[in-house]
């Protein structure tokens, strides 16, 4: 294991990833709000963790993060077949910038505090 890139840091960058993704598919609903049709899309890796988190699992490493897209199931319908709802949406991409940061700034505060242990400023 490189020191670099322990299980932890490992996974924050992996949910950066996954938040950006996440990020896209958001902006990309928000732009077909209007598009007959068009079926909202959602991104899923909670799982994953939630796992991790479960007392009761016997995995002991640290899960890694698969996020997938997929269609949203909780979207009302509207008559024109779009299911797109510009207020969830707003909630899930201020949600999601959230976790986002955060997960930025706890990598960059190991990086930082490894850098610190090396003695640079």
């Amino acid at each position: 294991m490189s020191i670099l890139v322990d299980p932890t840091s490992r996974l924050l960058s992996e949910m950066i990833q996954a938040t950006a993704l996440r990020h896209r598919v958001l902006a990309a609903n928000l732009a077909n709000v209007e598009t007959p049709g068009y079926q909202a899309q959602e991104v899923t890796f909670a799982q994953a963790l939630d796992e991790a988190r479960d007392p009761r699992s016997q995995e002991s490493t640290v899960p890694h993060v698969r996020a997938s897209v997929v269609a949203d199931p909780d979207a009302p319908l509207r008559r024109d077949g779009n299911n797109v709802d510009l207020d969830r949406q707003m909630v899930k991409l201020t949600k999601n910038t959230t976790w986002h940061t955060a997960m930025i700034q706890i990598l960059t505060s190991r990086f930082a505090a490894l850098k610190a242990a090396m003695g640079k400023s």
